[in-house]
């Protein structure tokens, strides 16, 4: 395993914004590239209550996708790869922070919508990443980067990634710290089930 030095980017964003501000909460975070993490906020105080997990979701990308962990092909990766990293994110930021490590911009009826959950998980199969922002950040998110809407709400793939990933850990008694770098796939194969899901979409 091959874990580089972290340059970390912190900037403001634009508060005139109003996906920004009202959709996104005043945060945006990006840690796919090893080695680099961008995060771009409003400094509310609910983000500022929240930047040390925010820091360290990102954290959990950059070692999952640094050298000799899982390769991010933005052809070939599929809807299960982002939404099982934003899940495991989250979730390792909550063995940290607590609820403070949920990604705050996702609402609290969101991540108990089992109709969200069998959406997400129709998606799970879809191939190439120009898709993926209806299928993990919602419809809002899409139309403003001219992808094609879904019928999810904001923060979706986060809500589904968290349960998927706390069945899985549940089933293996591990933690999200200790399965960074391990594949989707096998995440899928064995939370699906639990939650009464196919795993048909996990291939």
């Amino acid at each position: 395993m091959t874990i580089p030095d972290l340059n970390v980017l912190l900037v403001l964003g634009d508060p005139t914004s109003q996906h920004f501000v009202d959709e996104v909460q005043g945060m945006s975070g990006f840690g796919g590239i090893s080695g680099y993490i961008a995060i771009t906020v409003w400094p509310t105080s609910r983000v500022l209550d929240r930047l040390e997990a925010i820091a360290v979701h990102e954290l959990h990308h950059n070692v999952r996708y640094s050298p000799g962990g899982i390769v991010w092909d933005p052809q070939t990766v599929m809807v299960g790869e982002h939404v099982v990293s934003e899940g495991l994110a989250d979730v390792f930021a909550s063995e940290l922070y607590g609820d403070a490590g949920y990604t705050h911009f996702v609402r609290d009826e969101t991540h108990s919508d089992d109709q969200v959950l069998a959406k997400v998980a129709s998606g799970l199969g879809v191939t190439g990443m120009a898709d993926f922002a209806a299928w993990v950040l919602g419809d809002s998110s899409a139309q403003l980067f001219g992808a094609e809407p879904v019928g999810l709400p904001t923060g979706a793939g986060y809500a589904a990634g968290a349960r998927l990933v706390r069945a899985y850990l549940d089933a293996t008694g591990t933690t999200a710290a200790q399965n960074v770098r391990t594949p989707a796939s096998e995440t899928l194969r064995i939370a699906l089930p639990r939650l009464g899901l196919t795993t048909d979409a996990a291939h």
